[in-house]
């Protein structure tokens, strides 16, 4: 029984792999079909570096240069303007405050570029998850082979 078993499992793998012991995906649904040729582990890193981007654009907009988005508000800046005398001002040339103000102005939402990479990420891993699981098979029986 074990014997016919380990048999019918290595037609398996032998019905699922082309000529030449190419992986044929022909099992996985086609969202998530791996394509021949193309290396998913490229393929994810470079989505977990896109996705590392939004997190860290998402981070240094929420808790670095909140305070400086805050102070930019048009109704408080209102308000502060019809308090103090337009005579008196902390900057000397009034340069220093405003350049972040205007970096933090222009890095705001900057993560929602990077944001599609996330869905892709995710995408990816299971794609390779159906690549390796192949490729492992036709290395396993590569080996029989030899």
């Amino acid at each position: 029984m074990a014997s016919e078993s380990t048999t019918a499992e290595g037609s398996n793998i032998a019905a699922n792999s082309g000529p030449n012991n190419v992986p044929m995906f022909s099992q996985v649904p086609w969202p998530v079909r791996p394509r021949e040729g193309i290396n998913y582990d490229f393929v994810a890193t470079l989505y977990l570096i896109g996705s590392t981007l939004a997190l860290s654009f998402y981070l240094l907009e929420t808790k670095i240069l909140a305070p400086l988005l805050v102070e930019n508000d048009p109704v408080v800046d209102a308000v502060t303007s019809n308090e103090n005398d337009s005579t008196t001002s902390t900057d000397d040339n009034g340069e220093g405050g405003n350049a972040w103000k205007e970096f933090a102005n222009g890095m705001q939402g900057m993560y929602f570029i990077f944001v599609p990479f996330v869905p892709c990420l995710l995408w990816s891993l299971v794609v390779r998850y159906f690549w390796m699981k192949e490729t492992k098979k036709i290395s396993l029986l590569d080996k029989k082979d030899n």
